[in-house]
């Protein structure tokens, strides 16, 4: 278990707790897009921002974020290099322009069996991919006003409030859990339960110290709890290698031993 003491103070000697209004994100300069296969029907696309996970399957396609708006159209291609099916659900981790940032055009590229997006212009039956996410991420999203401001169609139109949502997709179970006040006052962790995948969003990046959005409710206690809650779900193979696999918000595949 990760203490908060070890935490702080070595994250307080680096320098290393960021404080920030937003997720850092390149978003004009030109970008490639790499897929990788982690395990079962998981895979992860990286360059478009936030990394994205895909789960495919006889279902369709599920989304695990969306990137940057500038790369949706890359991602959408990427995407259907995997698989030629609907895209059903977008989970959207938090409300970070990037990691939600393609949330419009995902949702225009995809359908559903039971209706669309029906927040801003009515949509018909069918019509539009299902964005899930923690009503946070919602309330943030639909107050935002001038530059900050977000499409109608590109919000959540299924959120939930509670700790936990379970969907049962592509033939494995998917468990979205919120941890409250971490990254953001958002925050999902989506849990792979047959591809043993977990997908963290910003609550683990490899690429920097845990990064804080104090504007947006976050906080370090919030963090300690993800990662334990990621130790606790992950299970090791080999040597304490590979087993449970982690897609971070940002970097590298990762495990338990990470």
């Amino acid at each position: 278990m990760i203490s908060r003491k070890v935490l702080t103070s070595v994250a307080l000697a680096a320098g290393a707790i960021a404080l920030l209004s937003v997720a850092p994100a390149q978003q004009n300069a030109p970008v490639e897009l790499h897929t990788l296969h982690v395990q079962g029907n998981v895979y992860m696309i990286v360059g478009a921002g936030g990394n994205v996970t895909v789960q495919t399957g006889d279902d369709g396609i599920l989304l695990v974020d969306s990137g940057l708006p500038g790369n949706t159209d890359k991602l959408i291609a990427e995407v259907r290099k995997l698989s030629k099916g609907p895209i059903r659900y977008l989970i959207n981790t938090h409300v970070h322009p990037d990691h939600v940032g393609g949330n419009e055009k995902i949702f225009l590229a995809g359908s559903t069996v039971t209706g669309g997006n029906v927040t801003g212009d009515i949509q018909d039956a069918g019509v539009g991919a299902t964005i899930i996410a923690h009503e946070a991420v919602l309330n943030r999203m639909s107050s935002a006003t001038g530059n900050q401001a977000t499409p109608a169609k590109a919000w959540p139109s299924d959120t939930y409030f509670t700790r936990e949502k379970k969907l049962f997709f592509n033939g494995e179970a998917v468990l979205l859990s919120h941890i409250p006040a971490a990254h953001t006052d958002g925050d999902t962790m989506v849990y792979f339960r047959r591809s043993d995948v977990i997908s963290a969003g910003d609550l683990y990046v490899t690429t920097s110290y845990p990064i804080i959005d104090l504007q947006r409710g976050g906080n370090i206690q919030g963090i300690l709890e993800a990662l334990n809650r990621m130790i606790d779900i992950s299970v090791p193979a080999d040597k304490q290698e590979g087993g449970t696999y982690i897609i971070p918000g940002h970097g590298r595949v990762a495990d338990q031993a990470d």
